[in-house]
C-alpha cells in the first residue's frame, strides 16, 4: 500500500525522469566534450542524433532506394554516419574557421544544424511523419502500480534500451579516457599549447572529438526516436518546441561546462525536476516545466555560474 502511494506520488515522475534525464545527459555530455576541446557551444550536436535516426530509419523501413537490413545492423550504421556527421562538421567548417572568433564559429554550428535540418526535408520529405518502430512491441511493465491500472509508470524494451544503452556508452567512456586518445583528449582540453609542445597532433584531436561528439548525438538521437514515436525533420533539435537540444544545453550550464560527470548529472537533474513540474504545476501556468527549469538555471547561474560540479576554465 505504501509502495502503491509511492508510486502515484513520487514514483512515476521520478522513473520518467530518470529516463528522460538519460538523453538529455548524452546531449550534454557531447557539448561539453567539444566545449572542452574547443571552446565551442555546438548548436549541430543534438542534430547529429537526428542524422543517426533517420540513416537507421531508412536502413529499417526501409526508405529512399535504402535496402532494407536488420534492425541492430541499421543502428550501427546511423551511428556510423553521426560519427561521420561529426568529422566531417569538424573538417569542413571548424577547421577552416578555427582562427575566426568564437562567435562566428557558434554561428557557423547552427548554420550547420540547419542544413542538416533541410537537408532531411528534402530527402524524407516533410509531409508525413516518419514512425520509428520500436524494438519490440507488445511487451510492456508496470513500475509502482498495477500492470495497466491507476498511475504507474508503464516501460517496454525502448526505456530499458535507454538505460542500456547509456550504462555501455559510461562504460566504454571511462575506458577510452584511459586510453592513449582520450588522454590527449584531456590534455587539449586543458591547454592546448602545452599539448602542442609535447607532441600532440591538436588536429587530430580535435577531429576525434567532434567525431566522439557525433557518435554520442547518434546515439541519443537512436535511443530517443523510439520513444518519440513520430519523427519530423530536426526532431532532437526541436523545430517549434523545446527539444533535447535546449535540455541538454541546460544540463550543461547546470552541471559544468567543464565537467563531463557534470553534464551527465545535470541531465539527470533536467530530466526529473521537468517531469515532477510537468506533474505538478498547476494547468493554468502554461509551460510550467520550461518556468521551472529557466528559474533554476538563473539560479544556478547567479551562485555558481561554473555550474554545480564545473570549474572555471
Amino acid at each position: 500500500m505504501l509502495l502503491a502511494s509511492f508510486g502515484g506520488s513520487f514514483g512515476v515522475p521520478l522513473v520518467a525522469g530518470i529516463r528522460d534525464g538519460c538523453i538529455y545527459g548524452m546531449v550534454a555530455i557531447g557539448l561539453v566534450l567539444i566545449y572542452k576541446s574547443n571552446r565551442i557551444f555546438n548548436f549541430a550536436q543534438a542534430e547529429f542524433g537526428s542524422v543517426g535516426a533517420f540513416i537507421a530509419l531508412a536502413f529499417i523501413k526501409p526508405l529512399g532506394g535504402f535496402p532494407k537490413l536488420p534492425y541492430a545492423v541499421a543502428l550501427i550504421l546511423g551511428l556510423v554516419a553521426s560519427a561521420g556527421t561529426g568529422l566531417l562538421t569538424e573538417r569542413l567548417v571548424i577547421r577552416r574557421l578555427f582562427n575566426a572568433s568564437r562567435a562566428v564559429l557558434l554561428v557557423a554550428t547552427a548554420g550547420v544544424a540547419l542544413f542538416l535540418i533541410s537537408a532531411e526535408a528534402v530527402i524524407l520529405g516533410i509531409q508525413d511523419l516518419r514512425v520509428f518502430p520500436r524494438v519490440a512491441t507488445g511487451t510492456h511493465y508496470a513500475f509502482f502500480g498495477p500492470p495497466g491500472g491507476g498511475d504507474s509508470f508503464t516501460y517496454g524494451w525502448t526505456e530499458i534500451d535507454i538505460v542500456v544503452g547509456l550504462l555501455l556508452l559510461g562504460a566504454l567512456g571511462v575506458w577510452f579516457f584511459r586510453t592513449r586518445w582520450g588522454k590527449s583528449i584531456l590534455a587539449v582540453s586543458q591547454d592546448a599549447t602545452a599539448a602542442r609542445a609535447v607532441g600532440i597532433n591538436v588536429n587530430r584531436v580535435s577531429a576525434l572529438t567532434w567525431g566522439l561528439a557525433g557518435l554520442l548525438g547518434g546515439a541519443a538521437g537512436i535511443l530517443y526516436a523510439p520513444y518519440k514515436g513520430a519523427v519530423p525533420p530536426g526532431f532532437m533539435t526541436g523545430i517549434g518546441e523545446f527539444g533535447p537540444l535546449v535540455f541538454g544545453f541546460i544540463a550543461a550550464v547546470i552541471g559544468g561546462m567543464t565537467s563531463l560527470p557534470g553534464a551527465f548529472a545535470g541531465g539527470l537533474a533536467v530530466g526529473i525536476i521537468g517531469d515532477f513540474a510537468e506533474k505538478y504545476m498547476p494547468t493554468s501556468v502554461p509551460g510550467g516545466e520550461q518556468v521551472v527549469l529557466a528559474t533554476l538555471l538563473l539560479l544556478v547561474l547567479l551562485v555558481r555560474p561554473s555550474g554545480l560540479l564545473g570549474r572555471e576554465a
